[in-house]
């Protein structure tokens, strides 16, 4: 396969990556998005999907806010997406858990998004310096190019996050592929039971009062029995 396709997965990288907390923060970067939309751009939207709902019940409670700097779970959605499309190696495997099973090899490489997240974060906390320079020597046109390299320093984080995820996956994926190929089949509807139930559990580790445990569990166990019911 030719490398346009991971051109394009590094442009969905670059967009949601700034939006993560750089520029515009208008939620693209959120899982149940940006997945999706590399599924989109990569002509195989399903399988964003399959992954951002997954991906976005497992990070309910996790957001990028103030000092706070959790594993890079966008990279993580539009690098598993990307892996998963082009990577997919044929009817013989079910599209839901080879999607699974991309996600769970990318996760781990998330935790690096952190490393490159404080080390955009240490560079920009240089500028403030350089900005202050500027202005007392009236050199007022260097403020914007300073607010753009904070932007790129961003960019380029996210880039490198998506980069070691992408190059860590495809290694994985050429060692696991071969071994699990076989059984892949035989677990994917233990794989379509563990997304509602990945989803109770990120809810109620959000849960900080103790009656709302019941309110979580009784909306669920609701839900459920009307499934069962119409379904």
């Amino acid at each position: 396969m030719s490398g346009f396709p991971y051109f394009i997965a590094a442009f969905a990288s670059l967009v949601a990556g700034l939006d993560r907390t750089a520029f515009l923060q208008i939620m693209v970067s959120r899982p149940i998005v940006a997945a999706p939309l590399t599924g989109w751009l990569l002509d195989d939207m399903q399988t964003g999907l399959y992954i951002g709902a997954f991906l976005e019940l497992l990070w309910l409670g996790r957001i990028p806010v103030g000092a706070s700097i959790p594993p890079d779970d966008t990279q993580v959605a539009v690098g598993s997406t990307c892996l998963a499309v082009t990577q997919y190696p044929g009817s013989s495997v079910p599209v839901v858990a080879f999607s699974i099973l991309c996600l769970l090899v990318a996760l781990p490489f998330g935790r690096v998004g952190g490393f490159f997240d404080r080390l955009a974060r240490r560079a920009n906390g240089t500028l403030w310096v350089r900005a202050e320079r500027a202005v007392e020597e009236e050199r007022y046109d260097r403020l914007t190019w300073l607010h753009l390299q904070g932007v790129l320093h961003f960019g380029f984080a996210s880039l490198m996050t998506f980069g070691v995820i992408l190059l860590g996956g495809l290694v994985c994926l050429q060692i696991l592929v071969p071994v699990l190929s076989g059984d892949l089949p035989l677990v994917q509807p233990w794989l379509r039971l563990a997304v509602p139930l990945a989803g109770v559990a990120a809810c109620l580790s959000t849960v900080n009062f103790r009656h709302a445990v019941w309110v979580y569990s009784g909306a669920f166990l609701i839900v459920y029995c009307l499934l069962l019911l119409f379904g």
